[in-house]
């Protein structure tokens, strides 16, 4: 007798499982092959110089538009988003940039990056003034990229220059 309740049960669990995907797919949007193209589907990636361990803002940096969704936030390096006021627009956490990951072999030595180029994604914000950096709780700089984003702006290719 249980065992025939819980068929019962089981078999009218499913058919509302099955009515709420049926729900569900009709209320969705069909995926959209040019969404990678919309521009509202994109964001920044600072290219940037590290001098002695510090991510410097020079006439090299860029700021590129790339195509597509953020990559997911991961790591230990927070990166905290101000506008040109001050005000905070957001944060997130990435693998640290200044951190270089050696490749030979089954080597795991990690060692600091003196100097170099490092690639921060950022979201598409056209009000972005500053970027904190922040390694554990110690603040390990801050650039002012304001001067790129506007030029990004009056050049949507990208390059930022």
């Amino acid at each position: 007798m249980a065992c025939l309740l819980f068929t019962i049960a089981a078999q009218a669990q499913e058919e509302n499982d099955e009515q709420k995907r049926e729900r569900v797919e009709k209320s969705t949007k069909p995926f959209n092959p040019n969404y990678f193209s919309l521009p509202e589907n994109s964001f920044y990636v600072l290219e940037a110089m590290v001098v002695d361990n510090k991510i410097v803002i020079d006439s090299t940096a860029t700021i590129s538009v790339v195509p597509g969704k953020m990559p997911y936030p991961n790591g230990n390096f927070k990166v905290t988003i101000m506008d040109k006021q001050g005000k905070q627009i957001s944060e997130y956490f990435m693998q640290d940039p200044l951190i270089a990951r050696s490749c030979e072999g089954e080597d795991n030595h990690n060692s600091l990056l003196k100097n170099g180029r490092v690639f921060i994604s950022l979201p598409k914000n056209n009000s972005i003034g500053t970027l904190i950096f922040t390694r554990e709780k110690e603040r390990v700089g801050t650039v002012d990229i304001g001067d790129l984003i506007v030029r990004t702006q009056r050049d949507p290719t990208g390059g930022g220059q």
